[in-house]
């Protein structure tokens, strides 16, 4: 009975401390975004304060003060724009060319592949003024276009990749079945294949809205006043005569990131049910 006793013990205390553990990493990850988080509550004076404030009066000044700024919200739509134009012209473009490579052996497979990657490996920087002069040639420098297309060359291998190894592992008699019943194969494609890969199109999706809506680079060389995006428009609580505007910045950079986290949220929940679906039913 006493070892049965001790046992229980040390099973509470292991899992005790493996949960004290698991929260010291979780606050450990998570204080940059609560710092942040309380700097966009502070007024001017309370973030210069000296020693720092850690107990005061929270207030969404600076929240209202972004919100009402016509640069924020011009930049905040287009960058919904951009990014859910890239997201989408990347999935209907790549999840199609990564069924081709998980289906077809044609000839140059694994050499086409293997070049997809390794555009997705370049450093930004290195096709940036190329793509600038083509768009330029093309009438679509600082346009809003110029950014989706930019995005959505770095976002198809990634697509590519992530969505062929989704295809691998289906079974091709589902497609068989499907055939046998009068379906075309894109029909089998559509309406059998995509449903059961869904959980790489949100994988896929999470991924390139992430990169579309956080880059700095394309946005800042490819777009104007009309036409920048938020991370480029953030730049300019840098500018004044009083200096950095600390308390803006935070609070447009809460507002950056809820979108995003929000977007991930939903889509764990239909990442989890399709990875927790079978494909076939006995």
């Amino acid at each position: 009975m006493a070892a049965v006793t001790g046992s229980a013990r040390a099973r509470k205390l292991e899992s005790a401390l493996i949960y004290a553990a698991l929260a010291i990493l979780a606050f450990a990850f998570l204080f940059p975004v609560l710092w942040v988080f309380g700097l966009s509550l502070k007024t001017r004076s309370q973030v210069f304060a000296s020693p720092p404030l850690y107990l005061w009066w929270p207030t969404f000044e600076n929240y209202a003060a972004v919100l009402v700024r016509a640069d924020f919200v011009r930049a905040f739509t287009n960058t919904m724009i951009v990014s859910t134009s890239a997201v989408l012209l990347s999935l209907a473009v790549g999840a199609p060319a990564a069924y081709a490579f998980a289906r077809f052996p044609f000839r140059g497979r694994s050499a086409l592949f293997f070049a997809l990657l390794v555009m997705r490996m370049l450093p930004p920087i290195a096709v940036l003024v190329p793509m600038y002069l083509l768009f330029h040639k093309m009438g679509l420098a600082t346009t809003r276009l110029s950014v989706v297309l930019a995005y959505t060359t770095f976002s198809l291998p990634l697509v590519v990749w992530i969505m062929r190894g989704y295809f691998e592992d289906l079974p091709v008699e589902l497609e068989e079945s499907a055939w046998i019943d009068g379906a075309s194969r894109f029909a089998a494609f559509r309406f059998v294949i995509l449903p059961l890969a869904r959980p790489g199109l949100v994988a896929a999706s999470i991924l390139c809205l992430q990169l579309a809506w956080n880059d700095f680079l394309f946005a800042a060389v490819l777009t104007n006043n009309a036409t920048q995006t938020l991370p480029v428009m953030m730049a300019a609580f840098n500018a004044g005569e009083s200096g950095m505007d600390w308390g803006g910045l935070t609070a447009s950079g809460m507002l950056v990131t809820l979108p995003v986290v929000l977007f991930s949220f939903l889509a764990q929940r239909h990442l989890v049910a399709g990875l927790s679906s079978g494909a076939v039913k006995g």
